[in-house]
């Protein structure tokens, strides 16, 4: 058993860092030795196989690579340019980002309108260069998204006012994310959509309203997902 040198307290399993004090054990004088006398208190974790996965997983990803492939060598072939093909690799994609991830993996409901705007506009963004005016998509189509999840999202958080920890950082993406159609209006023509307006100044009034009402919150759950 270790002992730190910094707060006495005995250690019972192997550790290089106490952990009340969080002090390197080493650097205070305990031996390399005498930590690997010690033993672990829990087993080490096995190793996970390259391509492990449900039957699912591996079915679903052979057949899309196929289609994927198949659909490339027609496009490189008889048209001698690639537009199609990010179409439906976006699809293929959103549709097992939609199985694996919103259906399965998301426990809470704000968790899901993130997923499903993200993997949307992954989608949407693929679709531009098939697009009679590819500018539609950060004028209207993207706004839209956001807007429509940003208004969700925020009825959803009202509704459950009470529990604002489990929600805050998914209002705070999904607001930031409104200012994206904002800023490629600007960078590419200078004057920026009203849609696309609209839907930054709707973020802009989130980001306001939650950091002057929960910014204790804010900073608490960013140390907790992210050790910040």
């Amino acid at each position: 058993m270790i002992k730190c040198p910094y707060c006495k307290v005995s250690i019972a399993t192997r550790t290089d860092v106490c952990p009340l004090c969080h002090k390197n054990l080493i650097e205070a004088g305990v031996s390399k030795d005498e930590i690997k006398k010690t033993p672990l208190d829990f087993p080490k974790k096995g190793k996970v196989p390259a391509l492990s996965g449900t039957l699912f997983d591996k079915v679903y990803l052979l057949c899309a690579l196929n289609v994927v492939l198949v659909s490339l060598a027609v496009e490189l072939i008889v048209f001698e340019h690639i537009k199609v093909s990010w179409l439906i690799l976006s699809i293929i994609a959103y549709f097992y980002l939609f199985l694996r991830v919103t259906i399965r993996k998301a426990n809470l409901f704000p968790q899901k309108v993130l997923f499903q705007a993200l993997i949307l506009s992954v989608v949407v963004i693929c679709t531009r260069r098939i697009l009679p005016e590819p500018d539609a998509i950060f004028e209207y189509i993207l706004p839209v998204i956001y807007l429509i999840s940003m208004i969700i999202m925020g009825i959803f958080f009202i509704v459950n006012y009470k529990k604002p920890s489990r929600y805050l950082l998914n209002l705070i993406t999904i607001a930031a994310l409104g200012f994206l159609p904002f800023c490629v209006d600007l960078i590419e023509d200078v004057h920026a959509h009203p849609m696309s307006i609209i839907t930054a100044s709707l973020g802009a009034a989130i980001l306001i309203t939650l950091f002057a009402f929960y910014a204790k919150t804010i900073v608490s759950e960013l140390k907790r997902n992210f050790h910040v």
